[in-house]
């Protein structure tokens, strides 16, 4: 086993133990669920009201974005807390599915853009359980994720550049800004009471 893996598990079996400690496990699984249910309803509303995607590939891709949003999210509610190896697929599964969703719905730019806020939760999620390496991959995945979907709407949808990178910033700020000061937060408690 590599250091960086038996980090990663010593960080994670920390910040479980500290919620449990705190009794806030169920909340917190609650809060994931409610979350990750909040993406599904937002592709589900889109769809509903005339905003899905409009040729069979990309429908399909939103449509797996939506059904594997409600599967999390049902798992989050109802399951048990999910392992490390659960934990960072769940992450990375949540990115691909906002990401992608986000790309095929026939939002106007703007909002298409906005939508890239939902992967700041996940960093709030990130920061506090995962250590360097997960919490860098979610991190740059994101970053990337944003940066393509806003160059995409300044190049094919009409957005003025000004406007992507007013949306754009804070998006990618928070994105890396809240996993950066829940990880050093929880990185420091976890070494004072070592």
């Amino acid at each position: 086993m590599t250091v960086a893996v038996k980090s990663s598990e010593q960080h994670y079996a920390w910040g479980v133990a500290l919620m449990s400690s705190l009794a806030v496990t169920g909340i917190v699984q609650k809060v994931v669920a409610l979350a990750t249910l909040a993406m599904a309803v937002v592709v589900t509303l889109e769809m509903a009201f005339g905003y899905g995607a409009t040729t069979p590939i990309p429908s399909g891709v939103q449509w797996a974005s939506m059904i594997a949003a409600y599967i999390m999210g049902a798992f989050w509610m109802f399951g048990p807390w999910p392992t490390l190896k659960q934990a960072f697929a769940f992450v990375m599964i949540a990115d691909l599915a906002i990401f992608s969703a986000t790309m095929v719905a026939d939002f106007p730019p703007e909002i298409t853009l906005g939508k890239t806020a939902f992967l700041i939760e996940l960093g709030m999620f990130v920061g506090f359980f995962f250590e360097r390496w997960m919490l860098a991959t979610h991190v740059v995945f994101c970053i990337l994720a944003a940066t393509v979907i806003a160059v995409y709407v300044v190049m094919y949808e009409g957005v003025s550049v000004l406007m992507a990178i007013v949306v754009w910033s804070p998006v990618v700020v928070s994105i890396g800004g809240f996993a950066l000061l829940l990880h050093f937060a929880a990185r420091s408690m976890r070494l004072e009471f070592e």
